[in-house]
């Protein structure tokens, strides 16, 4: 031992002795500079053993980027472990990087990063390697010391470069995602840490494991190393344990520390608690799912007391996605000038990596079960989670079981369960009897379905504190919702969203004050129910239906709700009339009716919406005029209609003397402009044809129907 460790020594001392005395490494300038340059990449760093998926179309841009780019910072940021610091090695490694770059600087700042003496040294020294350019690679910088980047582009030289690698984006421009292993090139990574073994790859059942295991490391390289080391020269049994485990449910967290430590030391950048909870509300929602961003705004607000617009929560959910806490925003776009003035975000949808998902889980598991805030159930057949109590497979869960769950929730001699919110996945083969249990301080439920037909369970009617009611169905057929009448036993319910479902006939939700339908079937619950809309929520005021493809005209008794305040229809194609008693919703604030190109006609009774403030009629394409009293809105303020048949205005439009905002298209722009001199202050856009066809089409595409 002590032989092999003088032999090391001597080598590495020889290793740096030569770097330090090479043609490329020589300096007149003090120890000083000596000790600058034994930091450089090349005397250094280590160059990575193995690497994948780094040579393909991603890696070129970079690295044209780097040689010939205009942009002097480039910053390639994404998760932890998701591969930037082998990335940036690999560039620096690049013989055409390094013939163009004679000094090549690495250094690693990290979340703790106070002053760096390497970092102070070099800025020092940096004048003394006069136009020659320079790369600068910073490695893991954090958003508290952003500033060392600036001051570093203020200080090098024209052709030198700085490659920044860090969690978050740190700079505005020159900003560059990590990209995501593909399947193969995961596989061939675990592989390398888990050989040598004796065991058969090529086996096709062994491989359907190794695919298993690859998907439970969410193609995170550094799960990937992670568990591939522990799996190391171990033997086929191993490797199904690993899968049986983590098929049960078991977290790839829960067996690895070093990755869990790793991953939490994300959330150190969460300095705010608020920020904090809403990150772990993301694991409410499935994984390798879209999270709709209307559905978190309707929890946060009853939740957290957040205002109704959604501002709150938006600024929120743009710090998450700052912080790579959530993977970004896919917005299916309506109109692409259009901004979200309106805060309209039906179409927004929050993607976050699965392992942050099960971060988040694994840290509300940590609760003592009755203390836990959130209470999530993943319900797969008869796969339960670890802490439901043992039963009898094939009988299903037996009285006992039930009673011993139930007293969980709640018992007489015991403290409830003080979850405020409970979220359950099921899949398509769920009993619709699987559980009873008992949770009195839940405020939000989210249930997330795979199956065309689902009956909610009996236990919600005892939910009397609950505000919302969040149902998903992930199937690619309508979930038939069955039961609906359990939330008339709700007084305080106010918020229901359901997506992807087929919606039963209406029943009585008196305190409901906001509904939304997004990818349902409603023909059933509007046209069929026996119970006018008026009477069935007597206190709505928001309600939103989006791409309803079964929705012809709106529900009966819909306009004696004079509560509404909100009424949006969107990408619904068989929508063909608006009910000409539109009149009698005299506290309607917003109408929007888009991409609904049926329409023929706008009754004259909504001239009589004396407090609309907003209109939007975009893409309706067989719309042809306005009511001739159109005017008569005063206090509309916002009117979108591009891509409309509308060819000329009404003269009374220019007695709209509170409009300040109004989309329109080519055709109709030049009415407008005659009324934006008798309103001087009338701000008007133009938005193309083909910039809204091809904001359809994208829409249509976002949505799998073509590609």
């Amino acid at each position: 031992m002590q032989t092999q460790i003088a032999r090391d020594l001597k080598r590495a001392l020889s290793k740096l002795s030569s770097d330090d005395n090479s043609p490329g490494n020589q300096s007149t300038s003090s120890q000083a500079s000596k000790r600058i340059r034994t930091r450089t990449f090349k005397g250094n760093e280590r160059f990575p053993e193995f690497t994948v998926g780094l040579d393909g179309p991603f890696m070129k841009e970079l690295k044209s980027k780097l040689l010939h780019g205009d942009e002097q910072v480039l910053n390639l940021h994404g998760l932890a472990g998701s591969g930037k610091t082998t990335l940036a090695k690999i560039l620096c490694h690049d013989p055409q990087v390094k013939d163009k770059f004679k000094d090549i600087f690495f250094e690693t700042l990290g979340s703790q990063f106070r002053g760096n003496e390497a970092i102070d040294e070099l800025q020092d020294r940096l004048p003394e390697f006069g136009g020659n350019p320079v790369l600068l690679v910073l490695d893991d910088v954090w958003p508290a010391s952003k500033n060392v980047v600036e001051e570093f582009r203020v200080q090098i030289s024209a052709g030198s470069k700085i490659f920044v690698t860090s969690r978050v984006p740190i700079i505005t421009l020159g900003r560059y995602p990590m990209e995501q292993l593909s399947e193969d090139d995961a596989v061939a990574l675990f592989l390398h840490f888990i050989q040598p073994s004796d065991i058969d790859f090529d086996d096709n059942e062994i491989r359907k494991i190794v695919l298993q295991i690859v998907k439970g490391c969410k193609r995170l390289p550094l799960a990937l190393e992670f568990i591939g080391r522990e799996l190391q020269d171990k033997g086929i049994e191993e490797l199904q344990k690993v899968q049986l485990e983590w098929s049960r449910g078991q977290s790839i967290l829960d067996s690895n520390s070093e990755l869990l430590a790793h991953l939490q030391n994300s959330l150190n950048l969460l300095v705010d608690e608020s920020i904090r909870e809403c990150f772990m509300d993301l694991g409410l929602f499935p994984e390798d799912q879209k999270i709709p961003v209307s559905a978190l705004i309707d929890i946060w607000t009853e939740l957290y007391n957040l205002d109704e617009l959604g501002i709150c929560a938006m600024t929120i959910i743009r710090k998450l996605m700052d912080l790579n806490l959530a993977a970004g925003i896919k917005v299916r776009r309506i109109v692409r000038i259009r901004r979200v003035e309106d805060n309209y975000y039906n179409n927004h949808f929050l993607v976050q990596h699965d392992l942050f998902r099960e971060l988040a889980i694994h840290i509300s598991n940590q609760e003592l079960f009755e203390n836990r805030k959130r209470l999530i159930i993943d319900m797969n057949g008869n796969d339960h989670p670890q802490w439901w109590p043992q039963q009898n497979q094939q009988e299903g869960i037996t009285a006992h079981a039930l009673s011993y769950f139930t007293k969980w929730f709640k018992d007489p001699n015991q403290k409830c369960v003080s979850a405020r919110i409970l979220s359950i996945s099921t899949d398509q083969d769920i009993n619709p009897d699987w559980c009873n249990v008992q949770a009195d301080d839940a405020i939000v439920l989210v249930l997330n379905l795979r199956t065309t037909k689902y009956t909610l369970p009996e236990f919600i009617k005892q939910m009397r504190n609950l505000r919302v009611l969040i149902v998903t169905n992930y199937g690619f057929r309508p979930s038939e919702l069955k039961n609906l009448e359990l939330l008339e036993f709700l007084r305080k319910l106010k918020r229901i969203r359901l997506e992807g479902v087929s919606v039963p006939p209406l029943c009585r939700l008196k305190n409901v004050c906001k509904l939304s339908l997004y990818m349902c079937e409603v023909k059933k619950a509007f046209e069929t129910s026996s119970i006018e809309f008026s009477k069935a929520m007597p206190g709505l005021v928001e309600l939103n239906i989006d791409y309803c493809k079964d929705l012809a005209k709106l529900p009966s008794g819909l306009c004696d709700t004079t509560t509404l305040r909100k009424l949006s229809i969107s990408h619904c194609n068989e929508f063909n009339e608006l009910p000409q008693e539109i009149g009698k919703l005299e506290k309607l604030e917003l109408l929007r009716i888009s991409y609904c190109p049926d329409i023929k006609d706008m009754p004259e009774s909504i001239t009589k919406l004396k407090n609309l403030s907003f209109l939007d009629i975009t893409y309706c394409g067989s719309l042809r005029k306005l009511p001739d009293k159109i005017g008569e809105l005063r206090s509309l303020r916002k009117f979108y209609m591009p891509s409309c048949a509308i060819m000329e205005l009404p003269d009374s439009i220019k007695d709209m003397d509170n409009l300040q905002s109004v989309i329109c298209d080519e055709y109709t722009y030049p009415f407008w402009e005659v009324i934006k001199y008798i309103h001087s202050g009338l701000n008007i856009k133009i938005a193309k044809t083909m910039d809204t066809v091809l904001d359809w089409l994208l829409d249509l595409s976002s949505r799998g129907l073509f590609h």
